[in-house]
């Protein structure tokens, strides 16, 4: 979409989500004459879709609801989106871009949390879309714990699973807890849809080179549904027609440079029963502005949660980070990480009883990023309960950010034991 179709598709947006009672007072200005002009409506956040829940960002009009969905609600009051008929319509066919290609061969384990979540919702439609069968597996669900999950992959000949990323490493664990191999046993297995967490090239390979088979990505939240997905060379792309993006600095006003690391803001583009203006994700993100081999423009590399990050002496580490350092390691797949004082604590379970780590390569990392580092093997289980094969995986979402008493209390346990 060139300039002058984006500053009319946002002016026209505008005029519509000014008919809401919470847009009605943050929109001032009139038109756009340029991108710049955005600027000036201040930021909308998540404490703000908070306060407005249920009905204050509804814009007065005679627009038909088809469905309903909510924010977690961990960090708070549940955040309430609606949805139209033609929004869902937007998102799912938005979908049908990944790289995945769905088709009507393929039948898709569906693995991610149904309820009052979205990607579950918009994935069955989209694939469906695409003459697919789905198989709804809920993960949050006593209907179908892990080992029916496995069940259900062997029985049915799964083509492709869809799940967060983490799910895929305990299925493949809980897959060889039953003496099944990932790689082998599966075959007809050809895919592995992620979304609801950030997926780096470095979690990305660790899952492929479990399941011996391509990963795709699905960026999105509740707020504005699937923003993004990855096309056949697994590079995420923003559906351009849908929604206009900013990479702000931390100051939330200045653009990044070209290639550097912000928070993402979105603006939606098109008429929706919810419509976000200048909505501050909380996430960070890179955007690569180049040509992709798929034949699409820019890209994007999510780095992680902004509120996850963990300081020490002026030095960040995101998700992202994290996993790279961790990549290189003999285990890998369940971690945790949190500080004390000046010290960043990387906690990874073992995967094998003769997992080590040597004082070299601890200090390579102290070295590349000048601060101190501790890297401690835990035994199996210490992070992730494998006891009940019931409960295994059916928590909520992922936390691999420990607040300093999580870190202290983790180090005294293992001091005990």
């Amino acid at each position: 979409m060139n300039t002058q179709k984006k500053i009319n598709a946002i002016n026209e947006i505008l005029t519509y989500a000014k008919t809401s009672p919470y847009y009605s007072r943050r929109i001032k200005i009139p038109l756009l004459h340029s991108l710049n002009d955005l600027k000036t409506i201040p930021l909308t956040t998540k404490a703000d879709l908070r306060e407005q829940s249920p009905f204050g960002l509804l814009p007065d009009s005679n627009m038909s609801l088809s469905q309903y969905h909510e924010s977690s609600g961990t960090t708070g009051t549940p955040v309430s989106i609606w949805y139209s008929e033609p929004d869902l319509d937007d998102i799912v066919r938005g979908i049908t871009r990944c790289g995945v290609n769905f088709n009507h061969h393929d039948r898709v384990l569906i693995r991610f949390p149904y309820a009052l979540s979205t990607i579950s919702h918009f994935m069955h439609r989209s694939v469906q879309m695409q003459s697919g069968c789905v198989i709804p597996a809920d993960s949050r669900t006593t209907v179908t714990p892990m080992p029916k999950v496995i069940d259900l992959m062997k029985r049915l000949n799964i083509t492709v699973l869809a799940c967060i990323s983490l799910q895929a490493i305990m299925l493949a664990e809980m897959a060889e807890m039953q003496g099944l191999e990932p790689k082998r046993d599966f075959p007809f297995l050809r895919a592995i849809c992620t979304a609801g967490e950030p997926l780096t090239p470095y979690r990305r390979k660790l899952i492929e080179d479990i399941w011996g088979v391509p990963v795709f990505d699905n960026y999105g939240m509740t707020e504005v549904g699937t923003a993004m997905v990855d096309c056949t060379q697994q590079h995420l792309h923003m559906f351009e027609d849908y929604f206009h993006v900013e990479i702000l600095k931390d100051d939330l006003e200045t653009d990044v440079k070209p290639g550097e690391c912000g928070n993402l803001v979105i603006t939606t583009l098109r008429k929706r029963a919810t419509p976000m203006i200048r909505y501050a994700t909380g996430d960070i993100v890179q955007e690569i502005n180049s040509p992709c081999s798929c034949g699409k423009g820019r890209s994007f590399v999510i780095r992680g949660r902004k509120e996850n990050l963990i300081t020490i002496e002026s030095v960040s580490f995101d998700l992202y980070e994290l996993e790279k350092m961790i990549a290189p390691l003999p285990a890998r797949r369940f971690w945790s990480a949190g500080k004390i004082t000046n010290t960043l604590y990387l906690f990874i379970e073992k995967e094998s009883s003769t997992d080590t780590i040597h004082v070299n390569d601890i200090e390579k990392l102290k070295k590349m990023y000048g601060v101190n580092i501790s890297i401690i093997l835990l035994d199996k289980g210490t992070l992730y309960d494998r006891t009940d094969e019931v409960s295994f995986g059916m928590k909520g979402k992922p936390r691999y950010f420990l607040t300093d008493q999580e870190t202290e209390n983790l180090l005294n346990k293992i001091k005990i034991n």
